[in-house]
């Protein structure tokens, strides 16, 4: 069962607790044990915030996620805002790059000088040729 301490509503808090990060990723369904594995994976491939250091049963300090860990409020908050999903963030880069690309084709008509030739007096000499 996920903590029901939502200590971390308070601004003023720098902190936030395993309930507070479930709730905030929408995983309020999973169970503390899929939730752990849950934020697991986050840590390791999606470069969530790891937890601070927390004591546990036997005086052990770890920094893996588990049901007593605080993480940092701003870094949290930090990852969500910025967070992308990977196939939105691939249509994000195709779309910029054809934009780029459109902005070079249309610099382009303006050149002038390629590769040492002054192309818009040699168009202006063939204009008054003929």
């Amino acid at each position: 069962m996920a903590s029901r301490s939502f200590v971390a509503d308070d601004p003023a808090n720098r902190t936030c607790t395993f309930g507070y990060v479930q709730a905030q990723l929408g995983q309020n369904a999973l169970s503390q044990r899929r939730m752990l594995e849950y934020l697991r994976a986050l840590i390791a491939d999606h470069g969530f915030p790891a937890p601070l250091p927390t004591i546990i049963k036997g005086g052990k300090l770890t920094k893996d996620p588990h049901p007593s860990s605080k993480w940092l409020r701003t870094a949290v908050h930090a990852w969500l805002d910025g967070y992308i999903p990977p196939d939105c963030a691939a249509t994000i880069d195709d779309q910029a790059f054809a934009a780029a690309a459109l902005d070079m084709d249309a610099a382009a008509t303006n050149l002038r000088l390629v590769a040492g030739k002054d192309f818009k007096r040699r168009d202006h000499a063939a204009r008054n040729v003929a």
